[in-house]
């Protein structure tokens, strides 16, 4: 059972465990007491006739029908947060599993109905409307997840947000992710250069960056995943273009034999949320929700690499390989790449590109000096 679980259990009484402290901290910082609090008992009476109502907000939260565990898991963690910083104050509906909003379109559509307050997309499904969001899919640019998770966290993507805001009238809210680093699987054929692809077809997702990917380095993309075991089956595509927990989720890892880690992008997921919803709650709700959104993008980063050594365990019993690209097998595939983010700035300019670009050189060089800094080991 999560720490979340538990305190929802005893009715939030010691909300300073919860999420390792956040529910202390960020109450602290928008203004809010959790339940149970000693500033709550001792205020008493004094403030019962000045509190807002219970549950005086309610925000409706339904994913797309193919979202990932990690995805509900946040969700869930998103509720049981919001619910417990707010003292009631909003209530959190997370729709099951049966009651998905179909495609990540579908759900886009439903929040600008109103009929929807949180959902989640990929940086393709809200491309119609923005264009220059397809930077987050232009191929190895990041380098490890550690700069990513600053990325994610930082100036860049306030930028994003707020252009999103102002082109589409829907609100991001965080960035977090579906299933982490997309890789290179193939069926009949070990992949450790970019000429190990000829000739062979892989499933892509829907996104263009990742099939110009695809051609970009000898392979025939075929865009869109539907029966995949079966078209593995019958040899209609020779492999695809999945993170390595998903080709384990789905069971293709019986069929998958070799699995390189090229690390080429990370699955984006933009957390939504309806802007006039956000504009209606009181200033210290309205932070409460965005710190619960912060949890909820944390947690879902954090799952895939909590679950890649098991990913890989599962992989090799089925009689796979998994390998792990050096530097300069990296460098080959970033090179016959180069023309990918090439057509991404010859379609939307050069501007985003720069922006992301200057963003990770900054991370790269914050990670460094903190590490720098790192006190060494004592024996």
């Amino acid at each position: 059972m999560s720490t979340i679980d538990v305190m929802r259990r005893r009715g939030w009484r010691s909300a300073g465990l919860l999420a390792g402290g956040l529910v202390a901290a960020a109450g602290s910082a928008c203004g809010v007491e959790a339940p149970g609090s000693d500033a709550e008992s001792t205020t008493g009476a004094a403030t019962a006739a000045t509190a807002e109502p219970l549950a005086a907000h309610t925000l409706t939260l339904a994913l797309p029908a193919a979202a990932a565990d990690a995805e509900h898991a946040g969700a869930a963690a998103f509720e049981a947060l919001v619910e417990g910083l707010s003292g009631g104050a909003v209530a959190v509906e997370v729709a099951d599993r049966d009651e998905a909003c179909g495609h990540p379109r579908q759900c886009l559509d439903a929040l600008r109905a109103g009929t929807l307050d949180v959902t989640r997309t990929a940086a393709e499904d809200i491309a119609a409307l923005f264009p220059e969001v397809r930077i987050l899919d232009v191929p190895y640019l990041f380098e490890d997840a550690a700069v990513v998770d600053r990325v994610f966290n930082g100036p860049f993507y306030a930028r994003l947000r707020d252009a999103l805001v102002d082109r589409t009238g829907l609100r991001p809210m965080a960035i977090g992710t579906t299933a982490g680093w997309r890789t290179l699987a193939t069926v009949g054929r070990e992949v450790r250069a970019p000429a190990d692809l000829r000739g062979l077809t892989l499933s892509t997702a829907h996104s263009p960056m990742e099939a110009e990917l695809v051609a970009a380095l000898g392979a025939v993309p075929a865009v869109g995943r539907q029966e995949l075991a079966a078209e593995l089956d019958r040899g209609i595509v020779d492999g695809v273009t999945l993170p390595l927990t998903e080709i384990v989720d789905l069971g293709l890892h019986q069929r998958i034999r070799h699995v390189t880690l090229d690390r080429h992008a990370y699955d984006a997921a933009l957390w939504w949320m309806r802007d006039a919803s956000h504009q209606a709650l009181p200033a210290p709700l309205r932070q409460v929700v965005e710190a619960g959104f912060a949890e909820l993008a944390r947690l879902t980063l954090a799952v895939p690499a909590d679950r890649h050594a098991a990913a890989v365990r599962a992989v090799e019993a089925a009689g796979g390989a998994v390998h792990v690209l050096s530097p300069d097998e990296r460098k080959a595939f970033l090179m016959s790449a180069g023309r990918v983010a090439t057509g991404y700035v010859e379609t939307h300019g050069h501007e985003w590109l720069v922006w992301l670009e200057g963003a990770i050189a900054d991370a790269e060089r914050a990670i460094a000096a903190a590490r720098d800094e790192a006190p060494a080991d004592r024996p």
